[in-house]
């Protein structure tokens, strides 16, 4: 059984060696998957930058991610391809971004060595998060009581008052957001294949989390709060784990 939710964690780009046709010598093109927000790849040209990943074997991958860019504000566009044999082939259509909105999009598995990324953009662009890899399918969607990461802010207020208590104003301090991935009835088979390698990822690294791939444009980078709690049996055969995350949903 396959729900719409889809975790996005394995990331090919760590397995290889990754050259950019062209890099900004201060903007190196490791920061593109090293899953920190803070810091980016940028071309030292506009154009059709080229990502080139060779892996030692030949892998598979179904889900490509990207987050933290300025694509959206020069009409960039951002695809992913494979090498088959005797040419490169898109993986999907090449995606023009509106907003910083962290995308999440599946296809057909596809087995190479060679994979390229292929971003084009009339002006210097930086991004700063983007993996693929295999995507891992969650058996059962979230339940009712759950919040969507997109309705979850996470805000600090801070009020200013008078000495007579008036109001004075308020400074807003935005944290991202925060919400829970619910791992429900997960049988043991599934939990037994993907929960050690999803919680190695998730201990160190953030990772990407598509509640419903009906949903495109509500996906959230995110990172696991404290100690992730261990999934438990709650009825026979299957079990269930309650993940608190925080994260980015623009």
């Amino acid at each position: 059984m396959t729900s719409n939710a889809r975790l996005g964690y394995e990331n090919l780009l760590e397995n290889g060696t990754v050259v950019a046709s062209s890099a900004d010598t201060d903007f190196p093109v490791e920061n593109v998957y090293d899953w920190i927000t803070s810091d980016y790849f940028k071309p030292a040209t506009s154009g059709t930058i080229n990502i080139d990943s060779t892996l030692s074997g030949a892998q598979s991958a179904d889900y490509f991610a990207f987050y933290g860019h300025d694509l959206y504000a020069h009409g960039g566009t951002i695809k992913l391809q494979y090498h088959n044999g005797s040419g490169y082939v898109d993986c999907f259509s090449a995606i023009t971004p509106t907003d910083n909105t962290p995308r999440l999009v599946t296809f057909s598995s596809q087995t190479a060595t060679l994979w390229r990324i292929v971003i084009t953009c009339t002006s210097v662009f930086s991004i700063a998060v983007v993996s693929f890899g295999r995507v891992l399918p969650l058996e059962y969607g979230m339940y009712l009581g759950w919040t969507p990461p997109r309705f979850g802010r996470k805000t600090k207020l801070v009020n200013s008052q008078s000495d007579g208590g008036a109001f004075l104003g308020r400074s807003i301090f935005s944290e991202g957001v925060k919400t829970k991935i619910e791992i429900q009835y997960a049988s043991d088979s599934w939990m037994r294949a993907n929960w050690p390698g999803f919680v190695a990822h998730a201990e160190q690294k953030p990772f990407f989390f598509l509640p419903d791939v009906n949903l495109p444009l509500e996906g959230v980078f995110c990172w696991t709060e404290d100690d992730i709690p261990s999934p438990s049996h709650t009825h026979y055969g299957h079990m269930g784990v309650s993940i608190p995350i925080r994260g980015l949903v623009e």
